[in-house]
C-alpha cells in the first residue's frame, strides 16, 4: 500500500479489505465511532463508494474488522511484554500497562473495542475477547488463594483487573494526567503498581466480616 497524499492511500490488487481496516482505524481515531462512515473509508482508499461492500456487509461489519485488528495487536503487545516474565502475579499486573499503552497508541481504535454495536453483534470480536481471557486464566488460577474458590476467584480477579486497566486507559485518553503522548509511561507505571496491589489482594485469603 502506498500513500498518495495526506489521508489518502491506494491499495494493491486484492488488498482492499486490509486497506479499509487501516483507514477505518485512522478515521475512528480522528472523529470517533459515531463520526465514521464507509463513504469516507472508500474516499481515502480511492475506490468507489460501493466497493467496500464487496468485502464488508455493512458499516458495523467494517468497524468489527477494525476492532478485531486492534484486539490482535493488543494481544501481541501483551505477549511481547510478558515474554520473559515468569511470575503469574507479574504477568497479570503487566496487563494493565499493556492496555494503557494500547489506548495511547490506538486512541479511537481502542475505544472501538467497547462500542456497543461492535461488542455485541459480531461473534468474531466476542471470540477474540474470550480467547484473550483464556490466555490470562492460567495465571489467575495460580494466583488466587484456595479459600476464594478457584474458578470464581480467578474470574473475579480478571474482572477487577480489566476494570482497573480500562479505568487508567480512559483517564489517560481523557487527559486527566496531562498530554497522553507525554505521560503515557508514567500512567503505565501507575496502572501496573495498582494492578500489583490488586493481584496481591486476591492471593491472600478473604477476611471474615
Amino acid at each position: 500500500m502506498a500513500p498518495t497524499g495526506k489521508g489518502r492511500a491506494t491499495y494493491h490488487h486484492g488488498d482492499l479489505a486490509a486497506a479499509l481496516v487501516r483507514v477505518t482505524l485512522e478515521i475512528v481515531d480522528e472523529v470517533g465511532v459515531r463520526g465514521f462512515s464507509v463513504a469516507e473509508a472508500a474516499r481515502r482508499t480511492r475506490v468507489s463508494p460501493g466497493a467496500p461492500y464487496r468485502h464488508f456487509a455493512d458499516r458495523d461489519a467494517l468497524l468489527a474488522a477494525a476492532a478485531l485488528e486492534v484486539s490482535r495487536r493488543l494481544r501481541a503487545g501483551y505477549l511481547e511484554a510478558v515474554a520473559t516474565v515468569a511470575s503469574p502475579q507479574e504477568r497479570l499486573a503487566t496487563l494493565a500497562g499493556s492496555m494503557v499503552r494500547a489506548a495511547a497508541r490506538f486512541r479511537g481504535g481502542y475505544e472501538l473495542l467497547y462500542a456497543p454495536g461492535v461488542r455485541t453483534a459480531h461473534p468474531e470480536v466476542l471470540t477474540a475477547k474470550r480467547e484473550f481471557v483464556e490466555l490470562l486464566l492460567p495465571s489467575a488460577f495460580e494466583v488466587v488463594s484456595e479459600e476464594r474458590g478457584a474458578e470464581e476467584g480467578a474470574v473475579a480477579l480478571l474482572e477487577a483487573l480489566h476494570a482497573l486497566s480500562r479505568g487508567y486507559a480512559t483517564l489517560l485518553l481523557d487527559g486527566v494526567f496531562g498530554d497522553p503522548d507525554e505521560v503515557v509511561e508514567d500512567v503505565v507505571a501507575r496502572a501496573t503498581r495498582s494492578a500489583r496491589a490488586l493481584v496481591a489482594g486476591y492471593s491472600t485469603p478473604p477476611t471474615d466480616g
